[in-house]
Formats: structure tokens, C-alpha cells, sequence
């Protein structure tokens, strides 16, 4: 079995704007006629808008009516339909996440893309999701070593490493090209306050109205050169840099390969030089001169850099190519309980006694007041008939004061055993979703789509808006 469907991917940044669209292609690829195995089996990008500016209206508001106009343009560029759209993501990154109707812009945009399209936001996802673009993933197969991608935009860099082709860690910080920006006058018009701590303690002179100098812009973005090296190093951080990170920080895993995406990796591995204000305000920002910075850094410490696949569209091949994750074709689904988007998860520890692992299960399925909640774990490789029996068992009790279907994420390969017997005890006064072979952690979320060529595409994402 071969099957296609095309996919899109909409990255709405802090700077720009970019569309793509890709075909997907999904294969039986098990050896046995018994069980089938389908797996994505290749991606290929069919179209690359053109870069556009991200509109806005004023500092804290997205000009919706140009969004949608640019985003139109290209679907007919691209001589595709809505309609035509099986799946794909669209995602608000870095600051224009934290606009003010970042939210009712995603709303109205998912229009766009189709019956099953992920609206979401979140530096997390933006991290893996720009790592798998530009190559790391990949690359960290290759190399038989840890590589990290750090995708430097307008208004936040956001970090994956990769092991084996898999993410095992993922952070964002605020750093981008964008938090100051600077007029052809060579007049700063604007200062993130994200920075406002960090410049009062170096004693910098940046000041919105005044004309900066280039030493002080320098040592600014020296420091967030600086802070890279220190996360690869894994030394410590000095406080007013841990600051900077969003949420939360690294893992402090070791790190032997670096690659670079976004905007500003066009500055990084270049040979563009800087030695005026005006080499600087190329495009109004510090952009040129961060990357400028990174790359002296990374020569004067001798590290050496693997170049990224992608740069400025890493996100956006990311988003249409890598947001979707299939489940096997050994679960139990019903097409008419979904699109299901934004379903929390439940994630369980792992524990060889089923009753304890499941022990607190109706205590949290509670806190979710009636609203749909995912539960997930990792259970048995091959589970007995009387330990699938237990976990339903369990499964069934503790979903008992929830009204909603019950849904089941596992990792190993039995949903549909376990479905199937969530089913029955049920006497089908609910409905059961019950999936296998995606891995999620608690504080994620995932949309489930309607099945295509016989499977489910699934998307697991942290969303996070900051107001």
C-alpha cells in the first residue's frame, strides 16, 4: 500500500512570514501480511513561498486582513486549493506570539489548511520543529553524535538536540535580530524590554531616540555569542543571561555538534562584514551584527560548524514537512470523534504493578472538569490478555466521572487489543479512541486528525501563549 496527501506549513514569525507545501508519502513497509507496518516513507517539498514582512497593525497587534491576503496569494501561486489539504501546521513563533490577538489570528487562519491543520504556538515545538528543518535530525544520524540546532529569528532563538535522529532536549531563549531595531537614521526606535535588565547591568548607553554606538551594540551581542558557547560547554550561566531563557532552561546534556538556522545563520555563515553603523541596519535590526558576532566567537574558540540544511525557512519546512507523527495501523479509531485539537495529556509513570501505575488516574482525570484529556503510557511490550484486561479495567474506573470519550495514547504496539477491550467493558455507552507508537510527555497536548490512507496523523505539541 502507497498512499500520498499534501501537507502546509505556515510560519508566522516575528519578521517574516513563509508558506510551504509538501507531499507526504506513507507506505506498508511490514514484511509480514499479517500485521501491517506503515511509516512515513519520504517528504518532498513541493513549493517555497516568497519571504514576506509579518504585518502588523501597531507593536501588539497582527494585521489579520494582510495575513490572510499574503497567505492567499499563495495558494494561488502555488495552484492549490484548501480543500486539496490533508495536514500540516500552521505556527505563530517568537515575539508575534505574544501579540495580542496571536490567538484569534490562528482561529481564523485554520480556514486555510484544511479539515485536520494544527494552529499552535509554543517555543518548544518551534524548537524541534526548525531542528528537523535545518537538518540536525538528520545530521546527528550521520555523525553518530549530539547535535543542536539553535534557529535564531526576530525575536527568540529556539534550541533542539537531536541524538540518533530523535529530540532530547529543547529550549528557547530570548534572543533575536528584531529586539532592537534601528531606523536608516541610525536612530534605535525600538528596545524589547526583554533586554531592558540585561543593557541597565552591562551600563550600556542603548536608549530608544539616541544614537547608539557600535561598541555598545558589540558587547550585547558578544554576550548572547558568548551565552551559545556556554550552553555547549555546559558551564555555568551568570544570572542576568539565565533570564533570557523561556520557561525553562537546558538539561545541560553534552554537545558535540552545532548547526545554526533562522534569519540571522544567513550572517553566520557568510563572510558579510561589519565595521560601521551602517554594515548594521541593513534591515533595521541587529540581525547582521548578532550573526556577525556568533560567527567571530565561534572562530576564536575553533568550533567548528555544521551548516544547516535550511536557514531562513527551517521553521516553516519543519512545520509542513515534520509536525505530523502516524499511528500504527493496530489501534482502535473512530473518524466521526474527530479533528480533535488541543486534548491534554495525561502521562502515567511507568511501574511493573499495573494497579499502582494506575493508582492515581481518577484523582487527575478529575481536574480536568469534564473537558477531553488524553491519557498516555508506555505499558508492556507484549502484554499478556490478563494485563490488557487489568489496564481497561483501570482505564475504565478512572475515566468513570469524565463524560467525554476516552482516549489512549501507548507506545507500544497494542492500542488496538486494549481499544478493543475498553470497548466492550464500556457496553458502548462511550466512545474510545485508543493509539499506539507516538510518545508524549505531560504538558503536551496533541491533535488527532481524521485517517488518511488508513492512518492517523497525529501532532504532539506544547501550546503556550504569553500575553
Amino acid at each position: 500500500m502507497k498512499s500520498e496527501f499534501l501537507s502546509v506549513g505556515i510560519d508566522i514569525g516575528t519578521t517574516t512570514t513563509q508558506v510551504v507545501f509538501s507531499r507526504i508519502t506513507v507506505e506498508n513497509t511490514a514484511t509480514s501480511f499479517i500485521i501491517p507496518e506503515v511509516k512515513i516513507t519520504n517528504k518532498q517539498i513541493l513549493y517555497k513561498s516568497k519571504i514576506h514582512f509579518t504585518p502588523l497593525l501597531s507593536r501588539d497587534k497582527i494585521n489579520l486582513e494582510k495575513l490572510k491576503e499574503i497567505i492567499g496569494f499563495e495558494y494561488n501561486n502555488a495552484s492549490i486549493q484548501k480543500h486539496e489539504i490533508a495536514t500540516g501546521a500552521i505556527i505563530i513563533t517568537g515575539e508575534t506570539a505574544r501579540k495580542n490577538n496571536a490567538e484569534q489570528v490562528l482561529s481564523i487562519l485554520s480556514d486555510f489548511a484544511g479539515e485536520f491543520v494544527v494552529a499552535t504556538a509554543g517555543p518548544d515545538l518551534e524548537s524541534i520543529l526548525a531542528g528537523y528543518g535545518a537538518g540536525a535530525a538528520e545530521a546527528s544520524n550521520n555523525l553518530t553524535a549530539r547535535v543542536v540546532n539553535y534557529d535564531i529569528g526576530g525575536g527568540t532563538t529556539n534550541a533542539a538536540i537531536f541524538w540518533e535522529g530523535e529530540v532530547i532536549d529543547s529550549f528557547a531563549l530570548d534572543i533575536g535580530g528584531r529586539l532592537i531595531q534601528i531606523d536608516q537614521q541610525g536612530v534605535i526606535s525600538y528596545i524589547s524590554d526583554k533586554l531592558t535588565q540585561l543593557i541597565k547591568r552591562l551600563h550600556l548607553n542603548l536608549v530608544v531616540g539616541t544614537v547608539p554606538k557600535l561598541t555598545d551594540l558589540k558587547v550585547l551581542t558578544d554576550i548572547f555569542a558568548e551565552l551559545f558557547i556556554q550552553i555547549n560547554s555546559n558551564q555555568r550561566l551568570q544570572e542576568e543571561v539565565v533570564q533570557l531563557f523561556i520557561g525553562h532552561t537546558p538539561k545541560g546534556l553534552e554537545i558535540e555538534k552545532v548547526m545554526f538556522s533562522g534569519g540571522v545563520a544567513e550572517f553566520i555563515y557568510s563572510d558579510y562584514e561589519i565595521s560601521s553603523m551602517e554594515d548594521v541596519i541593513l534591515f533595521g535590526d541587529i540581525g547582521p551584527l548578532l550573526g556577525y558576532s556568533i560567527r567571530k566567537n565561534f572562530e576564536k574558540y575553533q568550533y567548528s560548524l555544521i551548516e544547516s540544511r535550511e536557514k531562513i525557512r527551517a521553521t516553516v519546512i519543519g512545520a509542513g514537512s515534520h509536525s505530523i507523527k502516524i499511528s500504527g495501523s493496530t489501534i482502535l479509531f473512530d473518524d466521526n470523534l474527530v479533528p480533535l485539537k488541543n486534548i491534554p495529556i495525561i502521562k502515567l509513570a511507568e511501574h511493573e504493578n499495573i494497579e499502582h501505575m494506575f493508582k492515581a488516574l481518577c484523582d487527575k482525570v478529575k481536574l480536568y472538569e469534564d473537558i477531553p484529556v488524553a491519557l498516555a503510557f508506555k505499558g508492556p511490550r507484549s502484554p499478556s490478555y490478563l494485563q490488557i484486561k487489568k489496564m481497561a479495567n483501570k482505564i475504565v474506573e478512572g475515566f468513570a466521572t469524565n463524560s467525554q470519550p476516552i482516549i489512549v495514547i501507548v507506545e507500544n504496539d497494542f492500542a488496538k487489543a486494549l481499544g478493543q477491550t475498553i470497548t466492550n467493558m464500556l457496553n458502548k455507552v462511550k466512545k474510545v479512541i485508543c493509539i499506539d507508537q507516538i510518545k508524549v510527555d505531560n504538558g503536551d497536548y496533541v491533535d488527532i486528525g481524521k485517517s488518511i490512507a488508513n492512518v492517523v496523523p497525529i501532532v504532539v505539541k506544547t501550546l503556550i501563549f504569553k500575553h
